[in-house]
């Protein structure tokens, strides 16, 4: 396979527009409720397969009818799921998306099978298969999280495959204390901005970077929202501007934006393409509500990025 994505996944259940909570109001109408695929690594893997990529995906579900669903997409979309497991003593991962008039959104996150995913659930056949590691929702795998992911890198690093982590939100403020271990086996770290100001200690994303660097990252891509992304490594140092769309739904956009800027490294182009790329799978995705439905093929991005 192209890439093993192994992680965070999630049952979303997206509600707009969402402005504000008032518990003193029984019942308020809303345009519309979806319940769709979600969380950090599902939404890499899936717009990976959608971009023509040779996709499979490691994690964790319940023994419930989320975890079928989740499991029947990805099956059904033809990602390899020889790495997806079920832990039968808890819950499928489940998360309330509020998504307000503007497409801005704020998650209500529950954490469930996620959190039982430790190292030895990788198997080592499909790592061995795979070009890139992907590791997807740092910090919210708390069983993988730190020393885990590190051995996973660690050991794809010395079978020569590329290494690629992304991040969520800590909720539990550790930072840069948990995934310290993986930096200096990242090939590829790709959190967002809030995320690298609040490892690093760093307002300016520059100085984010050039710490990551620090810290033994290979390559740092700083994703700045609607200013694009940064991206930095020994010999070179680069922005890419976002592309100019009407915004429906921003979940999952970074998500989007990692899968078409690991789509380029697979394709061997220049890192100012790949985040090119990416800037433009992630505009498509904040297009239409849910984390992926937005996302089109390859060559159906490749129009959209001429015609912009």
């Amino acid at each position: 396979m192209d890439i093993l994505c192994v992680g965070q996944l999630v049952a979303d259940i997206l509600v707009r527009p969402m402005e504000a909570l008032e518990f003193t109001v029984d019942t308020r109408p809303v345009d519309a409720i979806h319940i769709k695929p979600g969380g950090d690594c599902l939404n890499a893997a899936i717009a990976l397969k959608k971009l023509g990529n040779d996709v499979g995906f490691c994690g964790k579900v319940g023994r419930d009818h989320a975890g079928a669903m989740l499991g029947g997409i990805i099956r059904d979309m033809g990602i390899d799921t020889r790495g997806l497991l079920e832990a039968p003593d808890t819950a499928t991962s489940s998360c309330l998306v509020a998504i307000n008039g503007q497409g801005e959104r704020t998650f209500f996150y529950f954490g469930g099978a996620n959190e039982k995913l430790t190292a030895s659930d990788v198997p080592v056949s499909l790592m061995d298969e795979c070009k890139i590691l992907h590791v997807g929702g740092a910090f919210s795998l708390p069983e993988l999280d730190g020393d885990g992911a590190a051995s996973l890198f660690r050991k794809a690093k010395s079978n020569g495959k590329t290494t690629s982590m992304d991040v969520t939100w800590d909720a539990r403020g550790r930072w840069l204390d948990t995934i310290r271990p993986c930096l200096p086996y990242l090939d590829y770290f790709m959190p967002s901005i809030g995320e690298a100001q609040t490892i690093t200690g760093k307002a300016d994303a520059a100085d984010a970077a050039r710490f990551l660097l620090d810290e033994g990252v290979g390559t740092a891509v700083i994703k700045l929202g609607k200013q694009g992304c940064l991206v930095m490594n020994a010999r070179e140092t680069f922005t890419t501007p976002a592309y100019t769309v009407k915004t429906a739904d921003t979940t999952g956009a970074g998500d989007c934006f990692v899968a078409g800027f690991l789509t380029g490294l697979l394709r061997n182009w220049p890192l100012t393409e790949c985040a090119g790329f990416g800037c433009a799978v992630a505009a498509q995705c904040v297009t239409q509500i849910g984390a992926t439905t937005g996302v089109l093929g390859f060559e159906e991005t490749i129009r959209f990025m001429r015609q912009a």
